[in-house]
């Protein structure tokens, strides 16, 4: 029963950032770490495995513990790359207080399996999802820049501010940012990704109602470089379509 509550829980996890709700700047470095686990757990599983039918066996153990200690430092390191030392220490001192409990290898062997299964099965399902329901959550946010056209007779140069008041309604998604740019206007964000979905693929959703999407790679080129070039040579590899009009994925490596 306690296998299933944990699976249950790294699933819920894994899927945080891609889920309806304000942003949680933890969902997404929590969400990689589960699915790193699943990764490199593998080990575990494979070590795991034939101490369920040898639970003495000497050199399994010594195995095991070798492939949960890999598997330790290489969550560790990732909680450390993603959001700084504190969360890497942290995720350590979880490791080491979860191995000091002596689990059985049941453990070990359904939950890297079910993190990983989870990430193949959830991917393109929550990945469409959270972008669709950002997408639709910023039709306020265009009115009210369009309306704001219709009234004064131009866009505004900026939407800098305390309070946003336009939100995403994904955790994992941070904010809307707004560009200025000619006689119209980009309104974009960031969009969660799985970890080994295209590894190392960063995406950003952009929505310019004259089709004339900008999102650049380097803010020193946006000063740099003349509009021309910075039109030409934006720094995403692949460009998509995001599903309603005007709207477009970009892909940067």
């Amino acid at each position: 029963m306690r296998v299933v509550l944990l699976s249950a829980l790294l699933l819920l996890l894994i899927a945080s950032p891609f889920l309806p709700g304000g942003h949680d700047p933890l969902a997404l470095p929590l969400s990689t770490l589960a699915q790193i686990f699943g990764a490199v757990g593998l080990l575990a599983v494979v070590t795991s495995v034939p101490l369920l039918v040898w639970p003495r066996n000497r050199f399994w153990r010594v195995a095991q513990t070798v492939a949960l200690t890999i598997t330790a430092l290489a969550v560790s390191a990732a909680a450390a790359a993603e959001s700084g030392p504190l969360l890497g220490l942290g995720a350590l001192v979880l490791w080491v207080a979860v191995l000091a409990r002596r689990p059985s290898p049941v453990y070990f062997v359904a939950l890297p399996l079910v993190a990983l299964a989870g990430q193949a099965v959830l991917n393109r399902p929550l990945t469409a999802y959270a972008r669709d329901t950002a997408v639709a959550n910023a039709a306020e946010m265009i009115a009210a820049v369009e309306k704001r056209h219709a009234d004064h007779g131009g866009y505004p140069d900026a939407l800098t501010a305390v309070w946003p008041d336009y939100r995403p309604g994904v955790r994992g998604v941070e904010g809307y940012r707004y560009a200025k740019g000619g006689e119209s206007y980009d309104i974009s964000f960031e969009l969660p990704r799985f970890f080994f979905d295209a590894f190392g693929t960063r995406e950003f959703v952009v929505y310019n109602p004259a089709d004339r999407h900008l999102m650049p790679s380097h803010a020193s080129w946006v000063l740099l470089w003349s509009d021309a070039r910075i039109r030409n040579q934006q720094g995403w590899y692949e460009s998509r379509d995001a599903g309603p009009p005007h709207w477009r994925s970009f892909l940067f490596d």
